[in-house]
């Protein structure tokens, strides 16, 4: 996961874009939520700096008029992600401020779209709260859908809250049988508490990193196959470690650093286990 600025993004002000263009009944009746809304948001800010998402829950509650909850919730999804609208310069603000257009849930695949940390159909209050924006590719916002955590430890990572700074958390080792394949992990530092451990683990798992970066992986090794024959095995090993710390100043958590980093480290597959992708 990378991490993203927060959005410099005044709710009120996003708020009043997105109900500006409303019909006028509609719009009179969402304008007396926006204290609601700019609360829902502070509350939201909290818990997601505590990592307490989860006890948010009776927001979800929030407003129990059916017809009220699916206007809030068209205030993404037609006043502020349809083009033309008031509200679209900051769907469009948001979904550009990922470093490099990289999804920062996945980072990998490119921003496509924008992902609600907590579901706006089960939040409708923050379906258009900019900290509750994430910019996503779309196999992300799919694979998480509308999945909400009960405790801690189920929460997904917040690219705008959670910063793993430089430490290494992803990791990769070598299956050292043919056809070698390179499997990638989760091994949080020693220092990390219990809950960040257990949130970074899910998200790897919810959004099904070890399989993307498994793919990726094999079309690698499968070029490098043709690079690394007939090379000595010292300058072999020295250039998997030299392009694996390359990696890492792009990224620690990079999966061709871990993915070098193992393949480096791995005699079986410098002694011609190359060979055997």
């Amino acid at each position: 996961m990378w991490s993203v600025p927060r959005p410099e993004l005044s709710v009120r002000a996003v708020y009043q874009s997105c109900i500006r263009n409303a019909h006028p009944k509609t719009k009179t009746r969402l304008a007396g939520l926006e204290d609601s809304v700019t609360d829902a948001a502070r509350r939201f800010e909290e818990a997601a700096v505590a990592a307490a998402l989860h006890t948010l829950a009776d927001l979800k509650d929030q407003p129990t008029d059916g017809t009220t909850r699916t206007e809030l919730t068209k205030n993404y999804t037609q006043r502020m992600v349809r083009r033309g609208t008031a509200g679209r310069a900051h769907y469009d603000q948001i979904k550009a401020s990922a470093p490099l257009g990289r999804c920062p849930l996945c980072g990998h695949r490119l921003v496509e779209t924008i992902d609600h940390q907590l579901p706006k159909q089960s939040y409708p209050l923050l379906a258009v709260v900019p900290t509750n924006l994430v910019p996503a590719c779309r196999s992300c916002n799919t694979i998480k859908g509308e999945i909400v955590p009960v405790s801690a430890a189920e929460q997904t990572l917040h690219p705008y809250f959670d910063d793993l700074g430089d430490q290494q958390w992803l990791h990769a080792r070598v299956h050292e049988v043919a056809p070698a394949v390179v499997q990638f992990l989760v091994d949080p530092p020693t220092q990390w508490d219990q809950v960040l451990a257990d949130r970074v683990r899910r998200h790897f798992r919810i959004f099904q990193l070890a399989e993307l970066y498994g793919a990726q992986a094999a079309e690698e090794t499968a070029a490098l196959r043709y690079y690394l024959r007939g090379k000595d095995a010292s300058v072999l090993s020295a250039h998997l470690q030299e392009t694996a710390d390359s990696w890492f100043h792009v990224d620690r958590n990079h999966w061709k650093a871990a993915m070098y980093q193992a393949l480096a480290k791995s005699d079986w597959y410098i002694n011609g286990g190359f060979e055997k992708v």
